[in-house]
This record gives structure tokens, C-alpha cells and sequence, in this order.
């Protein structure tokens, strides 16, 4: 495979899509079902996909598309983290409505909570979509090491909101000091993700048996 064009990027995209709506793993099903339900959100999620997709191919070189897919999957786990967020730690109630406020202002939080869902099911979409095509690719150091960030951001991520609900009560929060050195470790994995250094083919490796025997 020499370069992705738009057309099969989009292509597989949307199987993706459909494919995950109907079978899988329980949250990307309901994740997709969900997309797919809404005509109007799946219109607004399939041009706003469309408009990467159309990204990557432009660049029509193989290994700076896969730099590219990389970094689009990276912006769809900064985009999804809030809902992860008050999921994966159960959120709810006051913590829920201060957590919102801390992104949101004075929105109400109903309404900030439903604006989030939508951005948050559009941005897993694509994300779903952005690791599929990398692995069509061949780009499994990619996809690992985009995993391995979506769980370190997330760690990041939670002790940042955290924080921002406990100086809304006025409150201390106590593990602070060590909110730099969780973000400094997200923000090396995001650049190792982006250089695109281990796209490049492992350096051949010599035999050091024969090379030994050849100077006896």
C-alpha cells in the first residue's frame, strides 16, 4: 500500500462505523449505534471526518499519512476525556455539575452535559475509525503507543478535574504537586506519537557469528 486515498479512507471509515454499530465490544457499539441513530449528528460527525480524512490523503506519502492518522487519533482522546472521565469514575450528581462548570462556566450543566455527548460520540467515532485504518496500515506501534496515551492523558486528565472541583469548594487538593509530573510524561508519549521515528524500518541487523568467522 503505497498512500491511503480520501475515497478509501472514507470507505473504511464507514465500515467501520456500521460494522462496530452492529457487533463488538459493548461501548463502541453503543457508541456507534448511537451516531448512526441521529441522521442530523452522523451528517455533521461524517464531514467533520471527511475534512481529516481528506488531511491525510493529501499528503500522499505513506509514512506522513500515518503520522497524520496518529495525530488525528490524539486529538479524538483529548476530545472523548471528559465523558471518559465522569464514566470510567462514576461522576455524578454535584461532582458531575462541578466538573462541567469547570469546562463549561456558568452553561447549565444539563446543557453542557448533552453538548459534551454529542462532541464526545462524534470524537470516539473517529477515533474508532483513525486506529482501524492504522491498522490497515500496519501501524501497530501506533496504535499501541495511542493506547498507552489515551490511558496516561486519562490519568492526567483526572487528577486535573479532580483539582478543579476541590478549589471550587476551596478546598486542597493534595496530590497537586504531582499533576506537572503526570502531564510531563503524557506530553513525552504525545511527541514519541508524532515524530513518526518509529515508522521507519529497523536497521539491519549484522551476523555477528559469520562476520567473526570471515576474520579468523
Amino acid at each position: 500500500m503505497i498512500y491511503l486515498t480520501r475515497a478509501r479512507l472514507m470507505d473504511e471509515s464507514e465500515r467501520t462505523v456500521h460494522e462496530r454499530a452492529a457487533r463488538g465490544e459493548e461501548i463502541p457499539r453503543r457508541v456507534c449505534a448511537q451516531l448512526i441513530a441521529d441522521a442530523p449528528r452522523y451528517a455533521l460527525w461524517h464531514a467533520r471526518h471527511e475534512d481529516s480524512m481528506t488531511t491525510v490523503a493529501a499528503v500522499k506519502r505513506r509514512e506522513r499519512q500515518l503520522v497524520t492518522l496518529r495525530s488525528i487519533s490524539v486529538e479524538q482522546v483529548h476530545r472523548t476525556a471528559l465523558i471518559r472521565y465522569l464514566r470510567d469514575y462514576g461522576v455524578t450528581g454535584t461532582a458531575r455539575d462541578e466538573t462541567l462548570r469547570a469546562f463549561y462556566a456558568v452553561v447549565d450543566a444539563r446543557c453542557a452535559a448533552v453538548a459534551e455527548h454529542r462532541n464526545f460520540l462524534m470524537a470516539a467515532s473517529s477515533q474508532l475509525c483513525a486506529t482501524d485504518l492504522l491498522e490497515l496500515a500496519g501501524d501497530d506501534k501506533g496504535v499501541e503507543l495511542v493506547r498507552k496515551y489515551e490511558t496516561t492523558y486519562g490519568h492526567y486528565f483526572s487528577m486535573f478535574c479532580d483539582r478543579a472541583r476541590a478549589t471550587q469548594r476551596s478546598a486542597t487538593y493534595l496530590l497537586s504537586g504531582l499533576i506537572p509530573e503526570v502531564k510531563g510524561n503524557a506530553e513525552r508519549l504525545r511527541q514519541r506519537i508524532l515524530t513518526g521515528q518509529l515508522l521507519r524500518p529497523p536497521p539491519v541487523r549484522r551476523n555477528t557469528h559469520k562476520a567473526s568467522a570471515a576474520r579468523r
